[in-house]
């Protein structure tokens, strides 16, 4: 009797130590929590990942690593340009802007922008939204002999999106506005001994990737949760298997009867002696008495070489990465060019055109967006394969009248002639954009049409 009661009071007391770990646990969901000085909340980009989801932990996955590094070093690379719409004709015309310079070069003092691009991109790829600071600063300019300040475009700022939480306002039938906070990068604290800082809408370039609403965003660290998390299981196990024979490979027999610490010793000294991929090959010495029979389970048995090829599919598949553009053995196209075309039609094209849109909402005055100013990047530089393919392109343009030779030059990175001329089909006549002139160099030593 005695012994009941003290196994009904001992359950009573873990009843109550589990109901108030309960309560500790909703007190930290529904409260806030302070890292680094900075208070974060339940719904911030930080607590939305799994644990196993991380940032960190995904980039260790080879393929998960292969397609970002693919998709971000191939469109930092490309450079971005402005330009205007002429709303008579309809033609394009590149514009000088400091902006550009911003977007090619150097974004700030201390990185350059093919950098602050792969920041960008990356975020935007596992967090669901790239985000960077617009850094402004108000100019004197002379307006009508006043004098008047103007907001001019400084920098542009990367804000790790690790590293933000997001407060959305919502007024009952729609999303209104946002706060977004910024915590410590370094974990130490800012060096201007600002706990936190805090960001409206207006004061970000903001680029979205299956957004939430129009302030909050999904990556592929959420979506791809259990894949990034059975990827790094797999992992983690063949790393085992060769370090610690994870996978039982024998099995020792011994005739007589064999104590508990015999055993340990036992198990001990086999472990330090054959276990390990360090230790494969040694000859087996055994003891009178002793038997080893091997077990019939292996690594190839339990397809381990066919799982890990199967998770790095639906990784690339994640990612909208082809699997051809990381392994050669699932290469479906016999050109370069061709791989190069379905990559940046399939994957890159709604990546770039998300950065384009948000480049326009966000650095665009609103009367240059009337006037037909906007962003586009060069994908040129994707499609230039090999030297061949490149000139038999651009030669079919010439003959075919789409461009003018000095344009054919330009490509080509050569220098333009004095005179220009664009090829027409009768055996290659000349017409000239500039002055108009027509000429047919195997007419009479180069007839003049317009006389």
């Amino acid at each position: 009797m005695a012994l009941f009661n003290k196994s009904k009071q001992e359950n009573i007391e873990l009843r109550n130590q589990l109901a108030k770990l309960s309560e500790e646990v909703e007190e930290i969901r529904s409260s806030t929590v302070t890292i680094g000085g900075v208070e974060i909340s339940s719904n911030s980009f930080i607590s939305g990942v799994p644990s196993g989801a991380r940032e960190e932990n995904v980039v260790k996955i080879a393929t998960a690593s292969a397609c970002l590094d693919l998709i971000t070093n191939t469109i930092a690379q490309m450079p971005v340009f402005l330009y205007k719409e002429n709303a008579e004709d309809g033609s394009i015309e590149k514009v000088i802007d400091k902006r550009v310079n911003l977007l090619n070069h150097e974004n700030q003092e201390h990185m350059n922008a093919i950098d602050f691009k792969k920041l960008m991109l990356k975020d935007y790829i596992l967090h669901g939204q790239a985000i960077a600071n617009i850094g402004k600063q108000s100019e004197p300019v002379s307006v009508g002999g006043m004098i008047e300040e103007v907001e001019e475009l400084t920098e542009l700022n990367h804000l790790p999106s690790k590293n933000v939480q997001v407060d959305v306002f919502h007024n009952g039938y729609k999303y209104v506005d946002a706060d977004y906070h910024l915590t410590t990068i370094t974990g130490q604290g800012f060096k201007n001994k600002t706990d936190k800082k805090t960001f409206k809408p207006d004061q970000l370039l903001r680029v979205m990737n299956n957004p939430v609403n129009p302030f909050e965003a999904n990556g592929v660290l959420v979506r791809g949760q259990s894949l990034f998390e059975q990827a790094l299981a797999e992992i983690e196990y063949t790393k085992n298997l060769y370090n610690n024979s994870a996978v039982p490979t024998g099995v020792l027999k011994m005739t007589g009867r064999l104590t508990q610490g015999m055993i340990d010793r036992l198990r001990q000294s086999w472990q330090s002696i054959y276990t390990g991929s360090k230790n494969s090959a040694k000859t087996v010495i055994l003891e009178e008495g002793l038997d080893y029979k091997p077990l019939s389970l292996n690594p190839n048995e339990l397809q381990i070489s066919e799982t890990s090829k199967s998770t790095a599919t639906e990784i690339c598949k994640l990612f909208g990465v082809p699997e051809s553009m990381i392994t050669t053995a699932a290469n479906k196209y016999g050109s370069i060019e061709q791989n190069q075309l379905h990559f940046l039609k399939h994957t890159l094209s709604p990546i770039i055109h998300s950065f384009e849109c948000a480049l326009d909402k966000s650095l665009l005055l609103e009367q240059e967006k009337r006037d037909g100013y906007f962003f586009r990047f060069e994908t040129a530089e994707l499609l230039r394969t090999t030297e061949g393919e490149r000139t038999n392109n651009l030669s079919k343009q010439l003959n075919d009248g789409a461009i003018t030779l000095n344009e054919y030059r330009s490509a080509l990175d050569k220098k333009p002639y004095d005179d220009d001329f664009i090829k027409f089909t009768i055996a290659h006549a000349l017409y000239n954009p500039k002055t108009g002139e027509m000429k047919v160099p195997n007419m009479d030593g180069g007839t003049n049409q317009n006389e």
